[in-house]
C-alpha cells in the first residue's frame, strides 16, 4: 500500500510500547487503513491498548506518527479513525511533562503535534461528517495557528448537526466565550444552543442569562421533540474494549428517537457545577415528563447531582425512586443504579425501594431488577435495590436478605448488605453462625465470610453468641472482634496469643484493647509498631504520658495520616491541645479524608480548639461533596463518607460555640 510504504523498512521489535517490543504496529497500522470495518476496530483497540497506552506516548507511538499523518491525509476507509487516534497522539504529546529519561524525545513529540496541524484543518472541509468529527478533535488538541477562526469559519457552512457540536466543543475547549454566546443565543439547532450554552456555563457562569433554567429547559424540550441522530448498528462484533463501548452505545440508543440527548443534558448540567438549586429546578420537570426517554436521562443526570454535590434532594430523591416501578424496562434499573450508593441520603424513596423489592424476582441476569444478580461468568450480588434498601437500615429488607444469604452459595456481597439491620440482628446471628461454619473455603481472599464478619461487628451486643465463631477464624475476624469491643469478651485467651503473630500482632493489641482494656500488655506491641495508624488510633484511645516521647517524633513524619494520629495520640497522652492544633490544621489542608478524624477530634479538645472553627465553617458551606467525580477519586462508599464529615463538623462546630 503506497501510503504506508517505508512501514516494514523500520526495525519495530527494536521499539517499545506498553507490552514490550513493538514489532505488532506494522500489521495494526495496515489494519487502520483496511476495507474491513472489523479489522479497523480490531486495529484501533490495539493501538489504544499498546501504543498509547493510558495516553503514555513510547518511541513506537513517536515511529508510528509519519504513517499515521498519511493515513489522515489519505483517501482510505480508515480516516476517521486515523484522525481520531492522531488526534489522541497529538493530545498526549502535547501535555507530556517530560522527565530526565525523555527529554531527547520533546522534539519529536512537539514535531508530531506541529505536524499534525494542518492535517487537521484541512480534514475540517471532508465529505464525511465522521473525518470532520475528528478532525474538530485534533484541531484542540494540536492548536494550530488560526484553530478558532478555522472552527468558526466551520460553523458558519457546516450542515450536520453532531458536526456542529464537536465545533462547538472545540470552541468551548479554545476558551471562544463570546463566540459560545453568540451560539447560545442565536438560531442554531437546539442540541448545538445547548451544547454553547453549556460551555458558557463552564467558562464564564456571568454571561449565563438570567433565567439560564427556563432557556436551558426550553431547549432540552426542544431536543426530545426534535429528535437526535441515532448510532446506526455496525453488525458485528469484535472482543474489543472499543467494540464494546461500540455495542453498548447502540444498544443504549436502541428504541430511541433522542439517543444523544443524553451527553448533552449531562454537560450542561456538570457545567452549572455548584449552581446545585439551578440543576435541581432544570431537573425537576424532567424527571416528571410524560416521555419516558426524558426521565430516564433526567434520573441518570440527578443521581450524579446528588451524588457528588450537597444539598436538599429530598425531591430529586424521591421522583428518582418513582421511575422504579415504571412500565419502561430501562428506567427502574436506571433508578436502582442511582439510588444505589447513596446511603441514608436515599431515604425518601424508602418506600418506593421497599416496594420495588417486594414486587422483583429473586433472581436474574444483569441488567434486571431483583434480589440476587446472577452473573454470566458465575458468581451473584445483590440486587441494587434490594442493596440501598438494606443501606438505610430498613427491616423491609430483611426477608429478601435472609433469602438470599440461605442460598447454597450466598451473593458475595451479602455481608456487607446485611450491616445496616441492627432491628433484625437476633434473627440472623444464628444464620450467620451456620453460613460461616458451611461456606466452602476457597484459595486466597474469602469474600463471604469477610462480609460476614463485618455484619457481625455491626450488629453489637446482639452478635455475642457468634464470638466463639469469629474465635474460629481469627486472625481473618480481627476487625469484627475490634468493633465489637466488650461484647467479644471470650476472645481475649485467642488475641493474647495473637499479640506474637508477625503481620497480625498490631490488630490484635487494638482488639485486645477495645475489648479488655488491657493496656499494659499492649502498650510494648503499639510501641513496636507506632508509625501504623491503627497503632496511632489505639494509643490516642489509651492516652497513656509515657507514650510521648515516641509520638513526638512522628509529627514531622512524611503521611500525612500518620502525622494526623500521632498528634491526636500525643495530645491524649498530655492534654496539649495547643501542641496538635498546627499539625492538624496542616493535615486538614492536605487531605480532605482526614478532616472526618479530626473533627471528632476537634469535638474532643472542646473550646481550646476555637481556632480551627473556620475550617470547620468552611467544610459545612462547601456544595461539593467529598470524593466527588470532579473532586476527587470516586468511591461507593463515597456519599455515605461525606454525610460523616458533615455530621463531624456540625457537632464540632456545636462543641465550640
Amino acid at each position: 500500500m503506497g501510503v504506508l510504504t517505508g512501514l516494514d523498512e523500520i526495525d519495530w521489535s527494536a521499539l517499545r510500547h506498553a507490552y514490550g517490543p513493538a514489532h505488532e504496529v506494522p500489521d495494526l497500522l495496515r489494519g487502520l487503513a483496511s476495507d474491513d470495518p472489523e479489522v479497523r476496530e480490531v486495529a484501533l483497540d490495539g493501538l489504544y491498548g499498546a501504543v498509547l497506552h493510558q495516553g503514555s506516548v513510547y518511541d513506537s507511538t513517536l515511529a508510528a506518527v509519519p504513517f499515521l499523518l498519511r493515513l489522515a491525509s489519505a483517501d482510505v476507509p480508515g480516516r476517521a479513525a486515523a484522525l481520531e487516534f492522531l488526534a489522541a497522539v497529538a493530545g498526549s504529546c502535547a501535555e507530556q511533562e517530560p522527565g530526565a529519561e525523555q527529554e531527547s524525545g520533546v522534539e519529536q513529540e512537539s514535531g508530531a503535534v506541529v505536524a499534525a496541524g494542518p492535517v487537521f484543518l484541512d480534514a475540517l472541509a471532508h465529505p464525511d461528517p465522521a473525518v470532520r468529527t475528528a478532525a474538530c478533535t485534533g484541531v484542540v488538541a494540536c492548536r494550530p495557528r488560526g484553530a478558532a477562526r478555522a472552527l468558526s469559519a466551520r460553523l458558519a457552512v457546516e450542515p450536520d448537526v453532531d458536526v456542529r457540536i464537536a465545533v462547538v466543543d472545540g470552541l468551548r475547549a479554545l476558551s471562544e466565550v463570546d463566540r459560545l454566546v453568540a451560539v447560545a443565543g442565536g438560531g442554531d439547532s437546539p442540541a448545538v444552543r445547548l451544547t454553547a450554552l453549556a460551555g458558557v456555563a463552564d467558562l464564564d457562569p456571568d454571561r449565563l442569562p438570567d433565567d439560564v433554567v427556563a432557556v436551558a429547559g426550553e431547549l432540552v424540550r426542544r431536543v426530545y421533540a426534535e429528535g437526535t441522530s441515532t448510532p446506526e448498528p455496525a453488525g458485528f462484533s469484535t472482543d474489543t474494549l472499543v467494540g464494546r463501548i461500540r455495542e453498548h452505545e447502540e444498544a443504549a440508543a436502541r428504541g430511541r428517537r433522542a439517543a444523544r440527548a443524553m451527553p448533552l443534558l449531562a454537560g450542561l448540567s456538570r457545567a452549572l457545577g455548584d449552581r446545585v438549586a439551578d440543576r435541581t429546578r432544570l431537573l425537576r420537570p424532567l424527571l416528571t415528563a410524560d416521555d419516558w426517554e426524558v426521565r430516564l436521562d433526567a434520573v441518570r443526570v440527578a443521581g450524579q447531582v446528588v451524588s457528588g454535590w450537597r444539598g436538599d434532594h429530598t425531591e430529586l430523591v424521591r421522583l428518582i425512586g418513582d421511575q422504579l416501578l415504571a412500565p419502561e424496562p430501562r428506567l427502574p434499573g436506571a433508578a436502582a443504579d442511582a439510588l444505589r450508593y447513596l446511603d441514608l441520603v436515599a431515604a425518601p424513596a424508602a418506600d418506593a425501594l421497599a416496594r420495588s423489592v417486594e414486587r422483583s424476582p429473586r433472581t436474574a441476569p444483569p441488567d434486571t431488577l431483583a434480589w440476587v444478580v446472577e452473573w454470566p461468568a458465575g458468581g451473584s450480588s445483590v440486587g441494587t435495590a434490594l442493596a440501598a434498601l438494606a443501606a438505610l437500615g430498613d427491616a423491609r429488607a430483611l426477608p429478601a436478605l435472609t433469602w438470599a444469604l440461605e442460598r447454597p452459595v450466598p451473593p458475595a456481597d451479602i455481608g456487607h448488605a446485611l450491616r445496616g439491620q441492627a432491628a433484625g440482628a437476633a434473627a440472623l446471628v444464628p444464620l450467620i453462625r451456620r453460613r460461616l461454619a458451611d461456606l466452602p473455603v476457597p484459595e486466597g481472599h474469602d469474600r463471604h465470610r469477610s462480609g460476614l464478619f463485618a455484619a457481625l461487628g455491626a450488629m453489637g451486643g446482639h452478635a455475642g453468641p457468634a464470638v466463639p465463631d469469629l474465635v474460629a477464624h481469627l486472625p481473618d475476624a480481627l476487625p469484627a472482634v475490634t468493633t465489637l469491643g466488650p461484647h467479644a469478651s471470650a476472645a481475649v485467651p485467642a488475641l493474647h496469643a495473637l499479640l506474637d503473630d508477625p503481620g497480625h500482632e498490631v490488630q490484635a493489641a487494638f482488639a485486645l484493647w477495645r475489648v479488655a482494656g488491657a493496656a499494659d500488655r499492649v502498650l510494648p506491641v503499639l510501641l513496636r509498631h507506632v508509625e501504623d495508624t491503627r497503632a496511632l488510633e489505639a494509643l490516642a484511645e489509651i492516652g497513656r504520658p509515657e507514650t510521648a516521647p515516641a509520638l513526638r517524633p512522628l509529627l514531622d513524619h512524611d503521611r500525612g495520616w500518620v502525622r494526623l494520629g500521632a498528634a491526636v495520640a500525643l495530645w491524649r497522652a498530655t492534654g496539649d491541645v495547643a501542641g496538635a492544633l498546627p499539625v492538624l490544621r496542616e493535615v486538614w489542608e492536605e487531605n480532605r479524608h482526614t478532616r472526618a478524624g479530626i473533627a471528632r477530634a476537634v469535638a474532643r479538645m472542646g473550646p481550646a480548639a476555637a481556632s480551627l472553627a473556620p475550617l470547620l465553617r468552611d467544610e459545612v458551606a462547601r456544595p461539593e461533596r467529598l470524593g466527588s467525580s470532579t473532586g476527587g477519586v470516586w468511591s461507593s462508599d463515597g456519599v455515605r463518607a461525606d454525610e460523616e464529615l458533615r455530621r463531624e463538623c456540625r457537632a464540632a462546630l456545636a462543641v465550640l460555640g
